[in-house]
């Protein structure tokens, strides 16, 4: 079974509340395991572009990680932007903007970030080799990308697992996530999308059965002086390790 796509932008405040449910259930072990990807890109200080940051759940993890980065987050929704800068001042970040733009056409200059993520997005969009050219062009010639989304499974079992993953989610969440989830990419497919969109040194990786990521290291490679350790319950840091990207030894 091919892509069953879903609408490119999620507009309306029901749209965005269950979205941000995520964070409830997998904030913790998801979105964090994405921000401390993020910290082993090679990257310790300088601007950041998240692409299609939603609710900016995991673009406010990053930013709180590292207060040396400089964040920008663009999205073309007006309802997950404003729930998106509610969550920032929550959390009370200050190091990161949001701002509405199209991530197939972005509004910055060509080189202009160290490290551009994009978490759960992709999958929105019936070409994202698109996003991920604009992507790859605002990126400086030797910065870092992260670039993860869920995995569209095959049939059979892509029916069998989308109700035990589903457990505990209200009825608008899962029926995103169902429709996310037929919308993705199968594994062959998103290995494709490097080639397409022209980005040099970048490999793909797998988390779980889930999600698979596009990532490239910046060079030179830096490690930022952050500190990661939680007190987060240990099956929570278990399931979180499952999503949290497993640097090498040299990256020069």
């Amino acid at each position: 079974m091919g892509r069953v796509l879903e609408p490119e932008v999620m507009e309306g405040d029901d749209e965005a509340a269950a979205y941000d449910e995520m964070e409830r259930l997998w904030g913790d072990i998801i979105f964090q395991g994405f921000a401390e990807s993020a910290l082993t890109m090679g990257v310790d200080a300088g601007r950041v572009l998240d692409v299609g940051t939603g609710s900016g759940r995991p673009a406010i993890r990053l930013a709180r990680l590292n207060p040396h980065f400089q964040l920008d987050a663009i999205d073309l929704s007006e309802s997950m932007l404003a729930l998106a800068r509610r969550n920032a001042a929550d959390a009370g970040v200050s190091n990161i903007t949001f701002s509405l733009g199209d991530a197939k056409h972005l509004p910055f200059a060509d080189h202009t970030f160290d490290l551009v993520v994009c978490h759960q997005f992709l999958h929105q969009l019936p070409h994202p080799e698109d996003a991920l050219r604009e992507i790859n062009r605002v990126a400086k010639p030797e910065g870092a990308i992260l670039v993860r989304d869920v995995r569209r499974l095959p049939e059979p079992l892509m029916t069998l697992a989308l109700p035990l993953w589903c457990l505990g989610y209200g009825p608008k969440l899962r029926e995103q996530t169902i429709a996310s989830f037929r919308a993705g990419l199968t594994a062959n497919e998103f290995a494709g999308l490097i080639e397409r969109a022209g980005i040099r040194g970048a490999s793909v990786r797998h988390y779980f059965q889930t999600h698979q990521g596009i990532e490239r290291a910046a060079r030179p490679f830096r490690v930022p002086a952050v500190d990661v350790r939680s007190d987060s319950p240990l099956i929570t840091r278990a399931l979180k390790s499952l999503f949290v990207r497993k640097s090498s030894a040299r990256q020069d």
